[in-house]
């Protein structure tokens, strides 16, 4: 909403030529002659002087001051710089700091470049993080490559989000997947006959696999779990890195056991 201003009467109002010029001088050192000159004109300009009027008060042509306002009414304050010179220091152009993302205590942080103002987003609620980040790129706030490497998803899947959003609608980023994710959820007592099972073949076998421990614990648990689902526990327990390395770790304690024994 716009404030209304009042207009002074400058016929009316005492103006102190000691003051200005003292006032002139310190808006020069900050701003440089040049933006001062602009700002005058202008300032006389919104007051109702005639643009001839203006040249002769600032001692600058008419068709100068045409220009000027012309410029400062296009561009706004970007206006009251002179484009062939260098920049003042306090009116150079600035771009806004660019919009980024990070990661933070498990959730996303999105950093509009103006201190103080971020969106914390957490990753627990995918599809609250979905519909921002798709949003984001759609309105050019995010570049689609930033945005996919903020949702851990390919450049090409973050084009199929993209249309989603713009076609369907935020329900649209719901995970498809949702049957297959609720198979991920187990109880302590099963996540702890995969692990025992993982050990069994390493220790037995040397080896094994999702498809073998779903096997083995139907047969002897009578426990119904996807190798998919056991892929999923067995990556969260770390467990999936070791399956290499831990069946000559095991080799080299026999080895040593062996050793040391009288």
């Amino acid at each position: 909403m716009f404030t209304k201003i009042s207009f002074p009467d400058c016929q009316r109002s005492q103006l102190s030529p000691k003051l200005s010029k003292t006032r002139v001088a310190q808006a020069q050192q900050l701003l440089g002659p040049r933006v001062v000159q602009r700002l005058l004109a202008f300032a006389l300009y919104l007051l109702g002087a005639k643009r001839s009027a203006i040249g002769q008060a600032l001692n600058i042509p008419t068709e100068t001051v045409k220009s000027m306002i012309k410029t400062i009414n296009r561009d706004g304050v970007s206006g009251l710089e002179d484009r062939r010179c260098a920049a003042s220091r306090n009116l150079e152009s600035q771009k806004p700091a660019p919009i980024s993302c990070r990661e933070e205590d498990n959730s996303l942080v999105i950093d509009f470049g103006i201190p103080g103002r971020e969106l914390k987003i957490p990753r627990n609620d995918p599809l609250l993080l979905k519909a921002v980040i798709v949003s984001m790129a759609n309105n050019r706030l995010l570049a689609k490559q930033e945005a996919a490497q903020a949702l851990n998803v390919t450049s090409s899947y973050m084009s199929t989000l993209a249309r989603r959003l713009h076609e369907e609608g935020a329900a649209s980023l719901a995970d498809k997947r949702q049957g297959q994710k609720h198979d991920y959820r187990v109880p302590a007592p099963v996540k702890g006959e995969i692990i025992q099972q993982f050990a069994t073949d390493i220790v037995c076998h040397d080896q094994t696999s999702s498809d073998k421990i779903s096997a083995e614990l139907k047969e002897r648990c009578g426990l119904e779990l996807s190798p998919r689902t056991i892929r999923h526990h067995l990556s969260l327990l770390g467990l999936k890195p070791v399956k290499h390395s831990l069946p000559k770790l095991i080799k080299a304690v026999k080895k040593t056991s062996k050793v040391s024994s009288p």
